[in-house]
């Protein structure tokens, strides 16, 4: 069994994410796909909307199991880090995958995981623990780095067997910048799924809200 695991604080999932995430499960052809919302990221300060809206908006990416010609037979979003994090437990994508291979012994795990991650990769937590229990698959979020990201996966992985590629029509959008757009005003409709804006409708998110692009 292949299993793929999406992971990211997702505040809010938008269409870039979604489009990352079909590409990285056309790449391995998994047999059950798992997206974790974060409970609180290592490399932020936090969340905007909460974790449970976080993982409500998350709903939009089973409409990836439903189109033609999917390669995502079987979806479930998870809320795992989040009760971790409501627990106060401090989560590591490490200990995630730790608990996949628990739970699935003897599958294959894979991490699909965005082009900037894999440059800061050797900056996780037990990262080697990680490469050693799952590939990775990454995506491109920007046009033209993918010289470097295959420069950055040598010096990760020299047996090249580890780090995978997933071709994509790279998708140029960050959270934080949807963030500070909808808090002046613009709902963002070529970059967020609807199920994604009525949530943010009904929950009044991210308004009158100062952006800090750094996040």
């Amino acid at each position: 069994m292949k299993i793929l695991l999406y992971g990211g604080s997702f505040d809010p999932p938008h269409n870039g994410h979604l489009n990352n995430l079909r590409a990285a499960a056309a790449r391995v052809r998994p047999d059950r796909v798992v997206v974790m919302p974060a409970g609180t990221s290592p490399f932020k300060q936090g969340t905007n909307a909460s974790g449970a809206l976080r993982l409500e908006m998350c709903g939009c990416f089973h409409a990836l199991a439903g189109e033609p010609g999917s390669t995502v037979p079987q979806l479930e979003v998870s809320g795992w880090e989040i009760e971790q994090a409501e627990a106060g437990h401090r989560n590591y994508t490490v200990l995630t995958v730790e608990k996949l291979a628990r739970e699935a012994p003897g599958a294959q795990l894979y991490l699909a995981i965005g082009s900037d991650m894999l440059l800061s990769f050797d900056g996780w937590y037990r990262w080697q623990d990680i490469l050693r229990l799952a590939h990775l698959v990454v995506t491109s979020r920007h046009v033209g780095d993918d010289p470097q990201l295959h420069e950055k996966a040598r010096q990760l992985d020299s047996t090249g067997a580890r780090i995978l590629f997933a071709p994509v029509e790279a998708l140029p959008m960050a959270s934080s910048e949807l963030r500070a757009r909808l808090a002046a005003g613009d709902p963002c409709e070529a970059e967020l799924p609807e199920t994604v804006r009525a949530v943010i409708r009904r929950e009044g998110l991210y308004q009158n809200k100062k952006e800090d692009l750094s996040k």
